[in-house]
């Protein structure tokens, strides 16, 4: 029996997890349950699944049954918890996932943001500390079972696939009225909103590549992406003999967990099977087609490296908030994010960060990103 802390039970890939966990209940145990702010759906968790420590890091909140993230933090390094699944949006909780990993948890991360941030950092402590991080996101989950048994030396090169959001076929000059509505119509994935606006201007493909540099020790030449609108194919590796080795599945997030969790054993995912006559059309389509600037983002962040890609992700994160709250337009996103990037990379360069510096990054640049949007609007 594994006890599992879940950070973000309430979102998309909390409640996944949940499900998965109930059906493989008899080798699993919900230890803990970390939300942001929706305390009525936790405390139904809560209670559905007997969970005892639970936290809301809403301050706002006053029920006593709650404990504080200093003691979650308590209970996630010591002997109780054996995997920490992080599916919390942007790079909140980057701290905790730090401590788990140096308590030698194994982490299972959803969410791009910590690894692109700090994920130099993140992988070298968990090789010290003999730490698991198994991603599962779709595409690096995808790369991860496909590196099983594979030596470095005999990889050529991973293909990250992308499904090319809602807007493939569409060019930058051609976003100005985008609404919200149609940013979030995303033509396969279902997922939080974050994800989705990230899906549609491909900065979560910008964020992907920088996370797959850390996870598997890759260089930016390494990592490749491909268009495929029909997300069957979630990822690929090159061998040296230019084989290719690809994972196919349903698109269900539920897969992925299923994965981490019973990592390397084989779980329940409650996935429906993948249909091959069914799905017998299956395209690619060259990434440079689309004019969105947000992979030469990530590949101009890992040569600037240091804090930049930390920069990045906050600007992205800034804008995408933005233009949810409808604060600013779609292309504006694209802007925000070169504009902070250039100023940082002329005056705010740090090569090799620890956390704290990371951290104040961060910060700064999210300022700089609300500065900019004030001064624009």
């Amino acid at each position: 029996m594994k006890n599992v802390v879940i950070l973000g039970s309430t979102g998309s890939i909390g409640k996944s997890t949940i499900e998965v966990i109930e059906a493989n209940k008899d080798d699993f145990f919900i230890a803990g349950l970390v939300a942001k702010s929706n305390e009525k759906l936790l405390t139904e968790q809560a209670e559905k699944f007997n969970v005892k420590n639970v936290c809301l890091t809403d301050q706002n909140s006053k029920n006593e049954k709650f404990i504080s993230e200093s003691k979650m933090e308590d209970l996630i390094v010591g002997d109780q918890v054996d995997i920490v699944v992080a599916a919390i949006s942007g790079v909140v909780g980057l701290k905790t996932i730090l401590k788990a990993v140096k308590a030698g948890k194994r982490v299972l991360i959803a969410n791009k943001e910590p690894l692109v941030a700090a994920g130099e950092i993140l992988m070298r402590e968990a090789e010290k500390y003999n730490s698991e991080i198994i991603p599962i996101d779709s595409e690096h989950c995808a790369i991860h079972q496909c590196l099983q048994n594979i030596d470095k030396k005999d990889l050529s090169k991973v293909i990250i696939t992308c499904s090319g959001g809602p807007f493939l076929g569409k060019k930058q000059k051609d976003l100005k009225e985008i609404s919200i509505e149609d940013a979030l119509n995303h033509p396969v994935w279902k997922m939080g909103n974050k994800n989705l606006i990230d899906s549609a201007t491909l900065m979560n493909k910008a964020l992907e590549i920088i996370e797959a540099k850390w996870l598997f020790n890759l260089s930016s030449e390494e990592i490749d992406v491909i268009i495929h609108p029909q997300s069957i194919i979630h990822s690929m590796i090159e061998t040296t003999d230019h084989s290719i080795l690809a994972v196919l599945s349903e698109p269900d997030m539920k897969i992925c967990i299923a994965y981490g969790l019973g990592y390397p054993n084989k779980i329940k995912s409650l996935s429906k099977p993948l249909n091959l006559i069914e799905n017998n059309l299956l395209e690619f389509i060259d990434i440079n087609q689309i004019d969105f600037p947000s992979i030469k983002f990530a590949r101009d962040a890992l040569v600037s490296g240091g804090i930049m890609p930390a920069v990045m992700n906050a600007a992205n994160e800034i804008a995408v908030e933005r233009f949810i709250n409808n604060e600013i337009k779609f292309d504006l996103i694209f802007d925000i994010i070169e504009h902070v990037m250039e100023k940082f990379d002329i005056e705010e360069s740090i090569i090799d960060p620890t956390l704290d510096q990371i951290i104040n990054a961060d910060e700064k640049a999210r300022l700089t990103s609300v500065k900019y949007i004030n001064n624009i609007q």
